[in-house]
């Protein structure tokens, strides 16, 4: 008889993703990971712990306007389309996507002051 072997690990094997935080998209990147990321915390990820404290330091530091601001936490913080957002926002999805953009550049803006380049996770 042939034997089989199976991988009882398989789902709970790791990855690393890579964030460069001195760009718009990798800023983009994290906001959108961030809330699994938060989530490591509670497994005694520290450097979770660590990301998450900077992320909300850079978008208090980042200057970024009240509607940036709305987008970003409707899009990334209640997880949103940026269709559904633009409805509650009573704007179009085009200025929605606007606002995303100018509010992870200016993230960006602050990593890059704080010269950090890129991080990587263990997922």
């Amino acid at each position: 008889m042939g034997g089989t072997n199976v991988d009882l690990t398989q789902d709970t094997r790791k990855y690393q993703q890579k964030y460069a935080l001195n760009s718009a998209d990798g800023v983009k990147a994290l906001l959108r990971d961030r809330h699994r990321i938060a989530a490591r915390r509670f497994k005694g990820d520290t450097a979770a712990s660590d990301i998450i404290i900077d992320l909300h330091s850079a978008i208090e530091s980042s200057g970024m306007t009240d509607r940036q601001a709305e987008a970003i936490a409707l899009v990334y913080g209640k997880d949103l389309t940026q269709a559904e957002a633009a409805r509650v926002m009573g704007i179009a999805q085009k200025n929605v996507s606007e606002h995303v953009d100018g509010a992870a550049e200016k993230i960006a803006e602050v990593y890059m002051r704080w010269n950090y380049e890129e991080i990587t996770i263990a997922a």
